[in-house]
């Protein structure tokens, strides 16, 4: 028996769930990284430049996986999908898909 569409998407709605925080939380490690080097290493001009890049790049990817999640965020309110997760307003793909517009 081969899943069928609402099947994958559930599979991936998990998955999405399980990846996003992890990532954030991966990016914000990689930010403060780049802090403790570039204060830690203040004296050495390589690993002061290295914590510098670190940061600036936590800072890129914390930036893009929020703006992503307002954007997915706007576009379910403004089709109708309903937005609920375990952090009030946060955007998630939902798991029922509406089977046709009347009840």
């Amino acid at each position: 028996m081969s899943p069928t569409l609402l099947d994958i998407v559930t599979k991936l709605t998990l998955w999405f769930r399980l990846i996003v925080p992890l990532a954030m939380a991966l990016a914000i490690v990689f930010f403060f990284w780049g802090i403790v080097k570039f204060l830690w290493h203040a004296d050495d001009e390589r690993t002061h430049e290295e914590g510098r890049r670190i940061m600036i790049w936590g800072m890129i990817a914390l930036f893009v996986m929020v703006a992503l999640w307002g954007i997915i965020g706007y576009f379910q309110n403004s089709i109708g999908l309903p937005v609920t997760s375990g952090i009030t307003g946060a955007p998630e793909v939902p798991i029922k898909i509406p089977t046709s517009a009347t009840p």
